[in-house]
Order: C-alpha cells, then sequence, then structure tokens
C-alpha cells in the first residue's frame, strides 16, 4: 500500500493494472536499486510481490528501506528455497546471478516465466530508437556523449547506466517515443541471450579481461558481450573499437548487422581532438564511437562537437575533485580492473597512487610493471582486499608501498597520503579492482572517497 502523497508512476488504468493479482518473486533484491526498481515497479502495478535475496535483513537494510511503504511486500531473506520459486508466476533475476544457480534451474524445471529488469523494460520500448552501449571500459562516457549530442540536437531523449538505478524507472518518460540510450553490462546481456534483445545501434567500447570469478572464462565474457549484436537486422548498426579482439572474424561472423569501426587514432584525421575536454587514448575513443553514432542518426559535426566540448566527463572516471596547497586529488573509483588504472596512469603520469581492493579473477601483473617503471608511481597505498595482495606480491621495490598495510579506512588513509604529499603532487584514487568488502560498489566508494578528502583536505564539494 503507497503513503498518501506518493509520486507514482503515470500509466493509463489498463496499463497500471498489468500484473494485478499475478505472483512476482524478486530474485536478488541487492543493494544497486535493480531489485528496488523492480519491487516497486511490480507493486505499482498490482503485483503480488515477494523479495527473496541470500543476504540477511541486516545487510539489506538500505533496499528495504526504500520498501518500506509497501506494506505487502513479502520478505524471504538469507536463504532461498525451492517454495518461493513455486509460489511465483514470474521470477525477476538479478543479473548477476549466475546461470549455474541451482534455484534458478529449478525454476527452469518447473516452466517458470523468468525474466531481468531489463527484459520486462523492453515491452515498453521502441527499438528502433534503443542505442545501446557496452564495454569492459567507457560505456559510460560513450553513452553519456551521444546522450549530450542527441540532447543537443533537439532531440527527446532520455538515459539509463546500469547501476544506481533501475531501468524500469525510465518508463513514464517514454510516451513522447524518445530515443533510449542505454549502457549494459555483460551480467545483464547474459540475462538477456534468449530475449528479443536489438537496439538499432550497439556500441562495443573495448573488450579486456573483466569479471573472471563470474564468468567461466574469457571466451564466455567476449560472448555475453556479442550477445548485444546478436538478434539485430541488416538495417542496424554496430560500432566497435579497433581493438584486435572486435575486429577479428570470429568475433564478427554472424554479425548481421553493418559493422563500423570507430577509434580515436581514426577521428584525428577529421576533428582536432586536442581541443576537446577529455585527454587519454581511451576517451579518444569514446569520442570516435560517440560521434560515428552521431553520424548515423545525421547530427552534423558542429552539433557534435558543441556536446562534447560541454561534456566534462563521468562522476567518478578521472574527476578532479580539487586541490589542496597546490596538491591534485583525482577520483577514478569506476577504474574496476587494472586495464583501466593502467589507462588512469598514462593519462594522469607520475603520482600518488591509491588502489586495491578484491580481485575478480584477475592478473594484476602488468599493473604492477606499470606502477613500478613505466608511469614511475611516486608512492603507493593500498586498500583492504585480495587484489591488493597480489599487487603488493608483484612490486619488486617494496619501499614505494607506503602507509601501514592494507587499508580499510579512506580517512587513516588520506590521513597518511597527506603527510607524504607535496605541493606539485597528483593524487589518484584508481583501484582496478572491485570494493564489495568495503562499499556497495565502485560509485558507493567514489562518494565516500569525496567525502573523506572533504574532511581530511578540507575540499570538494
Amino acid at each position: 500500500m503507497l503513503k498518501k502523497g506518493k509520486k507514482v508512476l503515470t500509466f493509463s488504468r489498463s496499463e497500471k493494472g498489468r500484473f494485478r493479482g499475478t505472483r512476482v518473486l524478486i530474485f536478488g533484491l541487492g543493494l544497486n536499486q535493480g531489485g528496488v526498481g523492480a519491487a516497486k515497479f511490480f507493486a505499482e502495478h498490482g503485483a503480488k510481490v515477494k523479495v527473496t535475496d541470500l543476504k540477511t535483513a541486516d545487510i539489506l537494510k538500505p533496499s528495504i528501506e526504500e520498501l518500506k511503504e509497501f506494506s505487502l511486500i513479502e520478505f524471504s531473506l538469507g536463504e532461498h528455497k525451492n517454495e518461493d520459486i513455486d509460489w511465483a508466476d514470474i521470477i525477476i533475476r538479478n543479473p548477476a546471478i549466475k546461470d549455474s544457480n541451482p534455484y534458478l534451474k529449478y525454476a527452469i524445471s518447473q516452466n517458470k516465466k523468468i525474466e531481468t529488469d531489463f527484459s520486462i523494460f523492453l515491452n515498453y520500448v521502441n527499438q528502433k530508437k534503443l542505442i545501446a552501449v557496452t564495454g569492459t571500459k567507457g560505456k559510460s562516457t560513450t553513452a553519456s556523449l551521444i546522450y549530450e549530442a542527441l540532447k543537443t540536437n533537439g532531440e527527446k531523449v532520455v538515459f539509463a547506466g546500469n547501476i544506481g538505478k533501475s531501468i524500469l524507472d525510465i518508463i513514464p518518460f517514454l510516451k513522447d517515443d524518445p530515443y533510449i540510450v542505454v549502457e549494459i553490462s555483460s551480467f545483464q546481456l547474459q540475462a538477456l541471450k534468449n530475449k528479443n534483445f536489438a537496439p538499432k545501434i550497439a556500441v562495443i567500447t573495448n573488450i579486456y579481461p573483466d569479471h573472471l570469478n563470474w564468468h567461466s572464462s574469457m571466451e564466455e565474457y567476449i560472448q555475453a558481450k556479442r550477445i548485444i549484436a546478436s538478434n539485430q537486422t541488416e538495417s542496424d548498426h554496430l560500432i566497435i573499437s579497433c581493438q584486435n579482439i572486435l575486429n577479428s572474424e570470429a568475433f564478427i561472423e554472424g554479425v548481421k548487422s553493418q559493422v563500423i569501426q570507430a577509434c580515436g587514432e581514426n577521428l584525428r584525421h577529421s576533428v582536432d581532438i586536442t581541443k576537446l575536454p577529455l585527454k587519454g587514448s581511451g576517451n579518444e575513443d569514446n569520442y570516435a564511437q560517440a560521434f560515428a553514432v552521431a553520424k548515423i542518426l545525421g547530427i552534423d559535426e558542429k552539433t557534435v562537437l558543441t556536446a562534447f566540448e560541454k561534456f566534462k566527463g563521468a562522476d567518478f572516471r578521472l574527476q578532479l575533485i580539487g586541490e589542496f596547497n597546490g596538491i591534485k586529488i583525482i577520483n577514478d573509483s569506476t577504474a574496476t580492473n587494472p586495464t583501466a588504472t593502467i589507462e588512469g596512469l598514462r593519462s594522469v603520469g607520475s603520482c600518488i597512487l591509491i588502489a586495491g581492493g578484491m580481485n575478480k579473477g584477475l592478473e594484476y601483473h602488468e599493473l604492477a610493471a606499470e606502477i613500478e617503471t613505466l608511469t614511475q608511481v611516486k608512492a603507493l597505498y593500498l586498500l583492504l582486499g585480495d587484489a591488493s595482495e597480489q599487487i603488493a606480491k608483484y612490486i619488486r621495490d617494496k619501499s614505494i608501498i607506503k602507509g601501514n598495510g592494507f587499508y580499510d579506512n579512506l580517512e587513516s588513509l588520506l590521513e597518511d597520503v597527506k603527510k607524504q604529499a607535496k605541493p606539485a603532487d597528483i593524487i589518484l584514487f584508481s583501484p582496478g579492482a572491485t570494493s564489495f568488502n568495503m562499499f556497495q560498489n565502485e560509485f558507493d566508494r567514489g562518494r565516500r572517497f569525496n567525502e573523506a578528502v572533504k574532511k581530511v583536505f578540507k575540499i570538494g564539494n
């Protein structure tokens, strides 16, 4: 039941009752808003909603708090049960749940209807206006650039990220048939492999080793990314970078859409990239891919460049937080794999690096080499986690590792960094790892880093 005065989704009477009486099981509530958004959506549409998650109510408290106004939602937490599967007419699967999950397998054996929030979203979307962006790095920036180009051109457009908000939340904004720009992860794509997902324009920014603690192999990860183009037709477009893995015959084989290669190196021939605000080879590729999308949509070059010049970058992506006594502090919290941190180091140069956290089945040899010999990091501070242990293991000159072991508190870490830093130094927070042992996700980590910077250095918003 909704509290009086609560703003609800504005659907027609028949639409709001579409799921009336349907028993919907939210299989994995989580802390990243997807489960919360799905539970709200179905409750507001008249469904009987039950939420299950292996995490306890105490751990899930932030998500449960957001659902407290829906008094009829049931919770089955701390475990999964076959009886909850038996109860459900529709199961909304958290995309982070693996295909091998025994309860998911049981649901399939019982011929249950299994969906995700994204697959439900597709029922409301004109896919001829859907632009989907995936990739290991750069998908948020590229999607944001595409959105800005469309907006600057006067188009109706909505944007949806893949963490921090449910994609179902944007359904009320689709009534005027806008363009829809979405970023989508390998988890979400894997869960859509048997669904009718066919964006008019798909973008794969790049593919590097990532999430190998979830995907069974690098090949499975690559194939998950490829799902973005698997249902496209000859009238659709797939934009890829110049990366060898994407241009291989094996990757392109069977793709029916028109494939366009777009990278910074090619864009430099026609555009003065040096005038654009985002620096680094990765951002040059992001510009090139967004530029290619804009060209397909008929947006003129002047409008595109105006949009690019206005966009100063996404939060927690090499974001300058501020300066303290000539010391620059940069937040790159969305660097969740070593390749992203290497790119950050190459963009920033010599710096004091804060890195580490939890490993995703990745290797840290190359990052250690970048830290020690190529970028010549002045000092390295490490967060608590097994990725930090790997980094420390591969660093030969242990003297660059500073502080008191592995830190589980950002303020304590920054207090020690503050003692080390001198005017003209750059402090780069680029973990190259996940953070679930300390934070909800990389965005929570980024926000809390900014808060710690504000307390310790008295700067930032």
